[in-house]
């Protein structure tokens, strides 16, 4: 009969010290996480989905077709990271931000006026606010390969790398003391930038634009965002994005413009829209024969959910002044009756909402 072997166990080895293996080895580290704390967004996310908005130290993802009011997202990630104390830092590559919009929704800034003329020239508040042009002015003579800023311009667009790049100094900034704020990094939106290989040869590759997001966001998204959440770190760093999707006409699958690298990346994913179609209402104000589109009504669901498992799926409004539940869309009228009708500029004291549904495609929905 074999003789039988009695497992090792914990204590069986009296004489090895665990603790002192980890601290001589430099283990001897903290593994706890902070305790999940939210930037908040609008009631009418929470109750359409029944998250409070985005979880802080991580990466989360708006998507869906164009026009399904997913980038409302963004504006309601800045005023929610002013609210708590957080600094966001708004990266707008889309060309679309809207300033009236911002301030309609809850982004605290103010406006610079020339004293002569009367016109705003400037905004400025407790925000970070960089577009393309700001990215290329600031990178155009840094070589993305080499790491190293040389002598004139190699290209004339902004480039994903330059995105990475930037997050990176700020986070660098953050750590050598420098900006002592937690950040809250809002880009809008991802495939709206070829990368630096692309730029600098002058010809738009989407294997190429796909291959510069995965190397460029790698670090980012899998080590120093999320590090941010370990116990002892004294700052939360949080990552919001939006990005388009299109529809593979052979498979009828889903694929994310710029690549797949943001759709295994972030640890909440929101799908705004349908998946064949937009499935999306328009939401308009008419009175005296004119009509104001003042919103979009849409589906939205959890698509993935790594931070506390809850997904679920419900219906949205996407209006001027953030998300709203489409069962109060009359209490939205009262509220803001004044800011319509000054849109509709009519003499009608009054309006009435009309719904028109969409569900057919742009070509720019179905090519990447």
């Amino acid at each position: 009969m074999a003789k039988r072997v009695k497992p090792e166990t914990a204590g069986a080895s009296k004489s090895f010290d665990l603790a002192a293996f980890k601290k001589q080895n430099n283990l001897d580290v903290v593994v706890k996480e902070k305790e999940l704390s939210w930037i908040p967004l609008s009631s009418a996310f929470h109750e359409a989905l029944k998250i409070p908005g985005i979880p802080r130290g991580y990466l989360t993802s708006f998507r869906g077709y164009s026009n399904t009011g997913k980038s409302t997202a963004i504006y309601e990630a800045v005023a929610g990271a002013q609210k708590i104390g957080d600094l966001p830092v708004i990266i707008e590559t889309e060309g679309n931000w809207s300033w009236e919009h911002a301030k309609n929704i809850g982004v605290k800034f103010d406006e610079i006026v020339d004293e002569e003329t009367g016109e705003v020239i400037d905004y400025e508040g407790d925000f970070i606010f960089v577009n393309g042009d700001d990215l290329l002015n600031k990178y155009r003579n840094y070589d993305h390969n080499s790491g190293k800023d040389v002598n004139k311009a190699l290209r004339f667009e902004p480039v994903i790398e330059d995105i990475s790049h930037f997050i990176t100094e700020l986070l660098d900034d953050q750590e050598r003391g420098d900006l002592p704020r937690s950040l809250v990094f809002c880009w809008d939106s991802i495939g709206s930038l070829n990368g630096f290989k692309a730029a600098t040869a002058k010809s738009s590759n989407n294997q190429w634009n796909a291959g510069s997001m995965e190397a460029a966001f790698k670090s980012l998204n899998n080590h120093r965002i999320p590090a941010s959440r370990r116990e002892g770190k004294k700052y939360t760093n949080t990552f919001v994005v939006v990005q388009k999707i299109w529809l593979d006409n052979e498979n009828k699958v889903i694929k994310h413009k710029g690549g797949e690298a943001f759709f295994y990346s972030p640890r909440l994913i929101f799908h705004f829209g349908g998946i064949l179609t937009h499935s999306t209402t328009k939401l308009k104000a008419t009175s005296g024969g004119d009509t104001y589109q003042f919103g979009i009504e849409t589906k939205v669901r959890c698509e993935k959910n790594q931070v506390n498992g809850i997904e679920e799926q419900g219906v949205i409004a996407s209006t001027p002044h953030g998300y709203w539940n489409p069962d109060k869309i009359e209490e939205y009228k009262k509220t803001h009756r004044q800011f319509i009708l000054s849109k509709l500029n009519t003499t009608y004291d009054d309006f009435v909402i009309e719904k028109e549904s969409v569900s057919d495609f742009s070509e720019e929905d179905v090519v990447n």
